[in-house]
């Protein structure tokens, strides 16, 4: 599974007010204070990377590869956009999926859809991936002659 993003790369895009209110653990007044539960956010993060996968790596093995800081930022935003959305979605609070977090997750499988059939160029914001466009078995190229059917046809009624 390639590695798209960190916790620390999550909490940077969304605050920690934010994560902590949708993956913190302990309470405000508690010894430790409320804290991020690491391991609940990179399940999350995991889960998002692996869906991620199925539309990407076809195109862009190369992803599999790479550490999270190289990964192209609209799709690190993606998946940190899905993860978001599985944590929200743990919570049990239907209320806590806004039309804003659902609208990015949308966006965000509709972003990948978009990669997996060619409309976006991951290259563009990777340079290292301008190789891999055509995917692991490459792109087909024939020079045919041209069609003799007009030319047999032709009196034909």
């Amino acid at each position: 599974m390639s590695t798209y993003l960190t916790v620390e790369d999550f909490i940077a895009l969304f605050g920690e007010r934010e994560v902590l209110a949708i993956a913190g653990i302990g309470g405000p007044n508690s010894a430790g204070g409320r804290q991020v539960d690491r391991p609940r956010m990179q399940a999350a993060i995991d889960r998002a990377a692996s869906l991620a996968d199925g539309h990407v790596l076809a195109r862009f093995p190369q992803l599999a590869q790479m550490p999270a800081a190289d990964i192209p930022s609209a799709l690190k935003g993606a998946v940190a956009d899905i993860a978001r959305w599985y944590l929200r979605d743990e919570t049990g609070d239907a209320g806590v999926k806004d039309d804003v977090v659902r609208k990015r997750y949308e966006d965000a499988l509709a972003y990948l859809r978009g990669v997996q059939e060619g409309r976006i160029d991951l290259a563009s914001d990777a340079p290292e991936l301008a190789g891999a466009a055509d995917g692991p078995v490459g792109r087909v190229h024939a020079d045919m002659p041209p069609s003799r059917v007009a030319g047999a046809m032709r009196g034909w009624r």
